[in-house]
């Protein structure tokens, strides 16, 4: 079993259900011999020191470990909202001291863990390449882009990214190198816009009052949290394309609306799956 532990204030049992399936639909999508799994802790990371962090990470592993739930042929957690190479060190090391210190492939409990403690090169991007390759191949294609009114490529397309971190900011970057422009980023605290397309070095960019998901664009990339498309806000989206870089960003009753305005989606379990092609290499 595989899939991404998270600390976030919104974790509740029935997300985490919700989040391992799509994780079993993404590690199938992607032809990953693995099933999905989910872990979270009802925590905002921001509110805890260093310290308290780790205490609360290792302690979590220990119980997994005492239920024989973390080991590299059972469950292989990776990062997620607010966790990363870090929380995953920690957890690997306790395993390395506990039941796995016999083990010479103990290292392998975790993926997403620093390059200099047994991690591959790449991981830590390979979301945001995979929402991009999925983004380049669909608009490479003829057909879709004809549909969308649109000429095929990616280069000069405008997008507004959803979050600016691990996923969103690596989408960003692959997007920049084919050509696309960056026209807005929202984040938690606030968002900015250039409508020309210059956001990378925030030249000329300034902050947008008004609701960024709402603005025309060609390329809109939910890329932070579930549900920010909703009934609510789908009817109002102006954006041709929606990629999902997040977990289930788009809810059933928006989707509905998004297909009714001719807006295509492409899923989270294909467009977000880039990380899954890297779990048997890092393991």
């Amino acid at each position: 079993m595989h899939g991404g532990l998270r600390y976030s204030e919104d974790v509740n049992a029935d997300e985490v259900r919700a989040l391992s399936a799509i994780m079993t639909f993404k590690c199938a999508a992607v032809d990953v011999p693995y099933g999905g799994a989910k872990a979270g802790i009802k925590i905002d990371p921001r509110k805890y020191s260093l310290l308290e962090l780790e205490k609360i990470t290792r302690k979590f592993a220990l119980e997994l470990i005492k239920k024989g739930f973390l080991s590299p042929g059972v469950d292989v957690p990776a990062p997620d909202m607010g966790t990363g190479e870090r929380e995953m060190a920690w957890m690997m090391d306790t395993y390395s001291k506990t039941l796995g210190y016999q083990d010479m492939n103990s290292h392998g409990c975790v993926t997403g863990k620093p390059i200099n403690q047994g991690g591959i090169h790449g991981r830590g991007s390979a979301t945001g390449r995979g929402v991009f390759h999925a983004t380049e191949h669909f608009m490479d294609n003829e057909c879709y882009m004809e549909f969308l009114s649109m000429k095929p490529g990616i280069k000069d397309k405008t997008f507004i990214l959803q979050g600016y971190g691990n996923v969103g900011s690596h989408t960003h970057r692959y997007y920049h190198r084919a050509g696309a422009k960056c026209i807005g980023i929202i984040e938690i605290d606030g968002s900015i816009f250039n409508e020309k397309g210059s956001i990378v070095g925030f030249p000329g960019a300034k902050k947008y009052d008004g609701d960024l998901f709402e603005h025309e664009c060609d390329i809109l990339v939910p890329a932070a949290k579930e549900k920010v498309i909703t009934k609510d806000n789908a009817g109002k989206i102006k954006a041709k394309l929606v990629v999902e870089g997040a977990n289930g960003p788009t809810t059933p009753a928006a989707d509905k609306i998004l297909m009714e305005k001719k807006i295509i989606v492409i899923p989270d379990i294909l467009a977000n799956s880039g990380g899954r092609n890297m779990i048997c290499l890092v393991k």
